[in-house]
């Protein structure tokens, strides 16, 4: 998986329209945004990735591109 297609899959389970995320989006600001979506990234990179995001990764969290910085080193050029 690209950093395009992790996008891609944020779009899905976010419910927006494909390459609407650039990665400068803050997450409060996406209607979309709750504790489900959030568990559902969280199962989307341990399945994916094999990555379990600590605790304290999560309240450092604030814009789609903390996201793809946590999974960024698993991803393909």
């Amino acid at each position: 998986m690209n950093k395009q297609e992790f996008l891609n899959a944020l779009e899905e389970i976010l419910e927006l329209d494909e390459n609407t995320l650039k990665g400068d989006e803050v997450l409060m600001d996406i209607e979309q945004w709750d504790s489900l979506a959030f568990l559902s990234i969280i199962a989307m990179a341990d399945e994916h990735f094999d990555i379990v995001i600590q605790g304290d990764k999560l309240e450092e969290i604030n814009t789609v591109g903390d996201l793809v910085g946590l999974v960024e080193e698993h991803l393909a050029a």
